[in-house]
């Protein structure tokens, strides 16, 4: 597999510029009282080195520290705000255009990080047209509906691909928004930790089957890419 960390400088000079670039990008976030903040993060590692393992694109290292948004009050959320990932992610673009890498996929495993990607690729198109980037989430982007923060969905993928879940702790909550977007998860109820739903129903066999699907969908979305 072509990992970007594992190669040398050589190694990486010689790589075919058609081949597309996958970038994990996720959030270190609280997600309930029963899951570690990493579950952003392992989402999209995970998915982007199956999806690279399976098509021979080349995985680039993780973005971990995506935009926080209405979870940032919550204890253990570290982020950054979306005119600083529109700004790291922008000039990690321009760095990959400058090498002759042109093409770019970002798997976001935290859906606030699409906003500020995509309008990075407009800074982006400034200096080098010929770019071709594309922000993906794992869930709506593969056809998976019904998944909500820290809820059922949610917790039974992060259990899929590893992440740390501690089940015995687990609460349900559901979030009653608004009609105007919410600025603040926290402001709603600050022992949630941001679920919206019922995580104590997750299935992990359930998670292995959305997960195995997604990594199906996002194979044939990449191949595209070549």
């Amino acid at each position: 597999m072509k990992d970007w960390l594992k190669l040398t400088s050589n190694e990486i000079n010689l790589l075919d510029r058609n081949i597309p670039v996958l970038v994990p990008l996720g959030l270190v976030e609280a997600h309930g009282p029963h899951l570690a903040v990493s579950v952003d993060i392992d989402t999209a590692e995970y998915f982007c080195r199956k999806v690279a393992e399976e098509t021979g694109a080349i995985l680039a290292p993780c973005l971990p520290y995506g935009f926080a948004d209405e979870m940032r009050e919550y204890p253990g959320t570290l982020g950054v705000s979306a005119e600083t990932l529109m700004k790291i992610i922008q000039d990690l673009c321009v760095r990959f255009c400058e090498q002759g890498f042109k093409k770019v996929i970002f798997i976001t495993g935290h859906g606030a990080n699409k906003v500020p990607c995509e309008l990075a690729f407009y800074k982006v198109w400034e200096k080098h047209s010929d770019f071709k980037g594309i922000c993906w989430n794992w869930w709506s982007d593969c056809g998976i509906t019904g998944i909500h923060h820290a809820d059922k969905g949610e917790t039974e993928v992060a259990m899929a691909v590893g992440t740390r879940s501690e089940m015995k702790l687990v609460k349900d909550f559901t979030v009653k928004k608004p009609w105007y977007k919410i600025r603040s998860r926290y402001e709603l109820d600050s022992e949630s930790g941001g679920i919206n739903g019922k995580p104590s129903q997750a299935n992990l066999d359930n998670g292995i089957k959305i997960r195995d699907k997604v990594v199906k969908v996002l194979i044939e979305k990449v191949l595209q890419a070549f």
